[in-house]
């Protein structure tokens, strides 16, 4: 079954009044609610407080529709994009969130609502497949979730939705797949962060792809020892190199396969290669000696390898020929796919 991985939606969408001077934004608060409500628009450096009369707050915010901003008061918060309509954005009593509404009906905000709505009943059906273990239905609606998400980010390329969307589908998708959307989106986005984050990951996962030569790392363990990746691959065997964290529970289930394939090939052909990132290095010690791992490990590496292979997830494992060629990677290798490849290729 498809699995899929939802990132939280933070959504905007096309600006109709592009030539408005400000966003003019007024809303209401419950009459026992808070007495002040927050704004924050990191990307324009906003983070003001505006005082709230009689249940109603009112403010001006500059225009840019390729950023997003959060209202805030007490429990209750939502997101709108300060895209030149005027919004009008209330706290629905005992729900927790704003309601934004905006005066262009196919702007920012309403695009956002709808999109919302989809959701809504995206994830109901979703959820059904997944509890009732119909994986042909799960792994019918990732296809038309992915498919919404593409379709998304290619209609709005010149605005925040089009970031989230192509957020959204970052690490469901071949990196092949998000090159054209990252190419349309760039003129718009090219010095946004989290575009250029995405970018680089695309980047790294095409550049370390099967087939290619490894990328060496270096990592300074905590003891002040110094290893490399090149200390174990490109020595003449095969080494599967499984990249994990001790609080990670898929890495956890993985470690039978591993272990099993460790037992049955280790020797002058093949090893096992543990790379411990994103960990706590006194975590990652522990973890070895509860879980019996007995392979070598390289600890505390943190992003350094995830930045250069475009791990997006873990556990993620690489399977390296004996000149350091990458030969699989990802899904494919795991669970009982383990075995046959690495079977298959020691014959």
């Amino acid at each position: 079954m498809k699995k899929l991985l939802f990132t939280v939606l933070a959504i905007a969408a096309i600006a109709s009044c592009k030539n408005a001077n400000v966003t003019a934004m007024s809303g209401t608060v419950p009459a026992e609610g808070p007495q002040s409500v927050s704004i924050q628009i990191p990307d324009l450096g906003i983070d003001t407080t505006v005082a709230v009369s009689d249940g109603k707050f009112s403010l001006d915010l500059p225009v840019d529709n390729k950023v997003m901003g959060v209202v805030t008061a007490g429990d209750a918060q939502g997101s709108f994009i300060p895209d030149g309509s005027k919004l009008s954005i209330n706290v629905v009593p005992d729900e927790k969130v704003f309601v934004v509404e905006s005066s262009s009906k196919d702007g920012a905000n309403a695009r956002c609502n709808a999109l919302n709505e989809w959701m809504k009943g995206f994830m109901e059906e979703y959820n059904g497949a997944a509890m009732s273990n119909d994986a042909a239905a799960a792994d019918s609606l990732f296809d038309i979730y992915i498919g919404k998400m593409k379709e998304i980010a290619m209609a709005n390329t010149d605005n925040y939705l089009g970031i989230t969307a192509l957020s959204s589908l970052r690490g469901q998708v071949d990196g092949s797949e998000l090159e054209p959307i990252i190419d349309k989106l760039e003129p718009a986005f090219g010095e946004n962060e989290a575009f250029q984050n995405i970018k680089k990951a695309v980047n790294a996962v095409k550049a370390t792809a099967e087939g290619a030569m490894f990328t060496d790392f270096t990592v300074e363990e905590t003891d002040g020892t110094v290893k490399k990746l090149s200390d174990y691959v490109g020595k003449g065997k095969y080494i599967l190199t499984d990249f994990w964290a001790s609080w990670c529970g898929p890495c956890r289930r993985e470690l039978p396969y591993i272990k099993a394939a460790y037992q049955k090939y280790a020797g002058e052909k093949f090893d096992v290669l543990g790379v411990a990132v994103w960990d706590k290095p006194e975590d990652t010690a522990k973890a070895v000696e509860e879980l019996g791992i007995v392979w070598n490990n390289i600890s505390n590496a943190q992003r350094i390898p995830t930045d250069i292979y475009g791990i997006e997830g873990i556990p993620h494992l690489i399977l390296f020929g004996p000149d350091g060629t990458i030969v699989k990677r990802g899904e494919g290798l795991r669970g009982e796919n383990m075995d046959k490849i690495i079977g298959e290729l020691l014959k």
